[in-house]
């Protein structure tokens, strides 16, 4: 009787914990949720998945640019 490598594993109890995923608030990227940094933006937690996403947000709030980037936000998700 064969067996997949993948039939195997679904049988393993680790595998059987789906693991949330969520989309970083800069870039989009999919991350665990497990996995994501926080940061306070425009007075709200966000999910970021690495320190350059983290930092590019500090930076817009730092440099008083929240209003345009929110703008150019909202510009790109009307077009996809």
């Amino acid at each position: 009787m064969a067996i997949s490598l993948s039939h195997l594993l679904e049988m393993l109890p680790f595998h059987t914990q789906r693991v949330e995923k969520i989309d970083c608030y800069h870039c989009g990227e999919k991350m665990r949720e497990t996995k994501a940094l926080y940061i306070k933006f425009n007075g709200q937690p966000r999910a970021v998945c690495c320190h350059g996403c983290l930092a590019i947000l500090h930076a817009i709030e730092r440099n008083k640019m929240v209003g345009e980037y929110l703008q150019t936000k909202l510009v790109q998700t009307e077009v996809l």
